[in-house]
């Protein structure tokens, strides 16, 4: 979908052997047709995906119990992370390679300006300065088109998830979904607190004092492989879910780099164009694995 903006990217001099333990720097080695040679938690990103994600990269186990042998026997260059993830296997990965760390999420972060330093400082270190600029200047680009083209909804847009017959996750202040719609010039519905993943848990009588356009994300990342969706059928949820709630399916991570937001963003306009209906939101989430 993003291909015209990444592609015709030229090889760096001499690439470097990188690790990464995190998806946004994975997303954008990968928009930079530089690929990590291998990434923790590979598995389970795949399973979000509705094509092959990263298919040259190799699987090093579990984000946060890797298979260090076999990172040691790959002799990569520098190992990258995100804190505070992983902080706790830096003494173990610094006596494999050199490790950096990049914060990208977190309170008081701005989230475009850290997925615009990620971009920057992934591009050093393959000499792909660039490109790296070339790849900042498209996501701008392409957000500024869809801006100019996107249907304006009546009300702010309630970005949710829904977790469990008792809680609700709504992305606000810190999270991707937020810096998107800012960038888009729409405006988010929860104004309240956030972790510091950009979001709140909310439980069943909180949630049905939310006011805004419900725009429902589906499925979502879970390391249980035998979870299957068991989306709530009460009727306190379906009625939540009233005529006016929008469903995007999630074929993007809430955490990655740009190229995500922008799958964020083309997904959005998909939805805004095209409402759904409650009835069609549970049906295809009891279609498909992991919506919980």
């Amino acid at each position: 979908m993003f291909l015209p903006l990444f592609a015709s990217f030229a090889n760096a001099e001499e690439s470097k052997k990188l690790v990464t333990f995190d998806y946004a720097i994975a997303d954008t080695l990968a928009a930079l047709q530089q690929p990590p040679l291998a990434m923790a938690g590979l598995a389970q990103y795949r399973r979000l995906y509705q094509e092959p994600l990263l298919p040259d990269t190799r699987e090093l186990g579990n984000r946060f119990q890797p298979n260090f042998e076999y990172l040691a026997s790959l002799e990569p260059d520098v190992i990258m992370i995100s804190p505070p993830a992983h902080l706790n296997l830096e003494g173990k990965l610094s006596d494999i390679a050199d490790v950096i760390k990049i914060s990208l999420f977190g309170k008081n972060l701005n989230i475009w300006q850290s997925l615009e330093q990620l971009t920057k400082e992934v591009g050093e270190l393959n000499g792909q300065q660039q490109q790296a600029q070339i790849l900042i200047d498209s996501v701008d680009a392409r957000l500024s088109l869809i801006a100019t083209q996107i249907e304006r909804p009546a009300n702010p847009l309630l970005i949710v998830e829904i977790r469990d017959d008792r809680h609700v996750r709504v992305y606000g202040s810190g999270s991707l979904e937020d810096a998107v719609l800012t960038r888009l010039g729409l405006e988010n519905a929860w104004q309240g607190s956030t972790n510091g993943w950009g979001f709140s848990t909310l439980s069943i009588p909180e949630a049905f004092r939310l006011e805004g356009q419900k725009v429902v994300l589906h499925p979502f990342y879970t390391q249980d492989q035998d979870l299957t969706s068991t989306l709530p059928t009460s009727g306190l949820w379906q009625h939540w879910l009233d005529g006016t709630a929008l469903s995007i399916n999630r074929n993007y991570w809430p955490w990655g780099g740009f190229p995500s937001a922008l799958r964020f963003a083309e997904s959005l306009v998909e939805a805004l164009e095209e409402p759904t209906t409650p009835s069609s939101v549970i049906g295809r989430c009891f279609t498909s694995l992991h919506c919980l």
